[in-house]
C-alpha cells in the first residue's frame, strides 16, 4: 500500500487502518457481536486486558504498514480504565488518527 501523503489523508488512512484491525481481531476472537458496536459504544469493558494490548499492537502495526513509518500508540491511558480511548468506540479511531497527526 502506498503510503497516504497529507497529514489530513494519513490521519484518515489511520483511522481506516484502526478499524480493519479490530474488524480481523474481532473474527479472531470469534466475537462477531462485536461488529454490532457503534460509535459511542464502549469496547473497553467488552474486552479483556490481552485483548486491548493484542489490539494496540496490531494495529500500530496496520498504521506502520498505512501511512509508511511507526507511529506509537501505547500509552498509560489505554489500559486507564476511567481515561482509555477505548471507552467510546471512535475515540479509539480519533485517538489513532490523532496520533498519526502529531507525528
Amino acid at each position: 500500500m502506498t503510503p497516504p501523503t497529507s497529514t489530513s489523508s494519513r490521519s484518515e488512512g489511520a483511522a481506516a487502518a484502526a478499524r480493519t484491525t479490530l474488524d480481523r481481531l474481532i473474527e479472531t476472537w470469534g466475537r462477531p457481536e462485536l461488529s454490532a458496536l457503534g460509535p459511542e459504544d464502549d469496547l473497553f469493558d467488552k474486552i479483556d486486558s490481552f485483548a486491548v494490548v493484542e489490539l494496540l499492537l496490531e494495529t500500530e502495526s496496520e498504521v506502520e504498514k498505512t501511512v509508511g513509518r511507526y507511529v506509537p500508540l501505547a500509552d498509560e491511558s489505554i489500559l486507564d480504565s476511567t481515561r482509555s480511548p477505548l471507552r467510546r468506540l471512535q475515540g479509539w479511531f480519533d485517538y489513532v488518527a490523532d496520533a498519526v497527526a502529531r507525528g
